[in-house]
């Protein structure tokens, strides 16, 4: 089972999130939300570090045993491919990519 490692509070983990649970997927992942206020989130950063050889981002998929996937829009076209999803099709995935995504990308920029 693949495990999802999700930051509380972030956009990007949220995406993910939603296309794993609107295109009925959650129950096939291990999902780690991890509070970036949180003692944990120091183990989670050397874990995925270590995994991927880089700076960590979220989300992060363990995809398999020590194969890392990051970056919400490369894994979502994974998972679709791997499970015969159009992502695109996926209205409530698309309203938050199309209007909400991109108000807190400019927020935060």
């Amino acid at each position: 089972m693949p495990t999802a490692y999700l930051r509380k509070g972030c956009p990007f983990s949220f995406k993910f999130l939603l296309f794993v649970s609107e295109a009925g997927l959650r129950d096939l992942f291990d999902i780690v939300i991890v509070d970036p206020e949180s003692a944990r989130m120091k183990e989670v950063k050397a874990k995925l570090e270590r995994g991927t050889g880089k700076k960590m981002t979220f989300p992060t998929v363990e995809i398999e045993p020590n194969v890392y996937k990051s970056d919400s829009d490369a894994l979502i076209e994974h998972f679709s491919r791997q499970h015969g999803i159009d992502a695109q099709k996926l209205p409530t995935l698309s309203f938050y990519k199309d209007s909400i995504l991109p108000q807190l990308e400019k927020l935060h920029s």
